[in-house]
């Protein structure tokens, strides 16, 4: 049977970073793990390599996709695909999309020595899980969930948009005698990662190592640094935030709040100024970070911020 025609082609790793960096910069919502700076970061702290892919229409770039792949044995491949493909424009059509799901079906797969985990950056559907089911994809995991504040608004209907009982903490935050660090050198780098480490131990919760965001920093140092945002209250530090930037995004890495912190609403503070550094900075998205429902009281706090909460479809095979 022949094949129907299929107007999309991807073109793998014939790219340099500027052209990548460039096509993520006009991406409605970037994602960081999609960022050629993350990719370098793997590749360094874990060994995971890159294939990266422009997806063309009839030959013009409508989106991007990146894949981690590290080789175990000399005929199999382990590949992943977490939070991509992204679209410069909005999302494609969806029988659109298929075809585009179906060349990277085709690519990585099993019987190819490649077997793939495909986390797509695609909203959970009923519409959604079955492109991929009709395209070859098995569904084994929940999706990702996390919170997005479009920054496109001015301060003012920003504020607006806050959960009452959040901007009523922000109040609080605010006549407590706090003042807040900008830090976009890693001066306080080795600050936070000591407190976010023990609070990780301490807590028992997953994310990334200090290793990695050192890594992460320096390779973004001369282009989007991350940004430490700081808390001080009378001379000490007492609640800290690191922000990852990528594109015309940025993502809530790391958080620690002390109990002095938690005392004064400094994350209230800290959140809300960061908000307002990243618009200033010309970003449009900030991701907030994951939540879910083991953490009911980290999902109010990020919701409370006026963001749009999301879920995505799922994990693949």
């Amino acid at each position: 049977m022949t094949s129907p025609f299929n107007p999309f082609r991807i073109d793998w790793n014939d790219c340099t970073f500027s052209q990548w960096d460039a096509l993520l910069a006009r991406c409605k919502r970037p994602t960081l793990l999609q960022s050629w700076q993350y990719a370098l970061a793997l590749a360094k702290t874990e060994g995971w390599k890159a294939d990266f892919g422009i997806i063309r229409f009839e030959n013009k770039p409508v989106g991007l996709v990146q894949v981690q792949t590290k080789r175990w044995l000399p005929f199999l491949t382990t590949c992943r695909i977490y939070r991509g493909p992204l679209w410069i424009h909005d999302e494609i059509p969806g029988e659109m999309l298929k075809l585009v799901l179906r060349m990277i079906r085709d690519r990585y797969h099993l019987l190819r020595g490649r077997p793939l985990v495909f986390h797509p950056e695609l909203i959970d559907s009923e519409a959604a899980r079955k492109r991929l089911a009709d395209t070859g994809f098995h569904r084994r995991e929940e999706g990702y969930e996390s919170v997005w504040l479009d920054l496109a608004a001015e301060p003012d209907a920003l504020r607006a948009g806050l959960d009452r009982k959040w901007r009523n903490k922000l109040h609080q935050a605010e006549r407590n005698g706090l003042s807040v660090e900008v830090d976009t050198a890693a001066v306080h780098f080795d600050w936070l990662m000591e407190h976010y480490l023990q609070d990780k131990m301490a807590r028992n919760y997953r994310g990334p190592s200090p290793a990695f965001l050192r890594v992460l920093h320096s390779l973004s140092a001369e282009t989007t640094p991350p940004v430490l945002l700081r808390a001080v209250h009378q001379g000490r530090p007492v609640a800290g935030v690191l922000l990852v930037r990528h594109g015309a995004a940025a993502t809530y890495q790391v958080g620690w709040n002390g109990e002095e912190g938690r005392d004064l609403r400094a994350h209230h503070l800290l959140l809300w100024r960061s908000a307002l550094w990243l618009k200033a900075q010309g970003h449009t998205g900030f991701d907030l970070g994951g939540i879910n429902e083991t953490t009911p009281g980290i999902a109010r706090f990020k919701i409370g911020m006026g963001g749009q909460p999301f879920r995505l479809v799922g994990g693949y095979v």
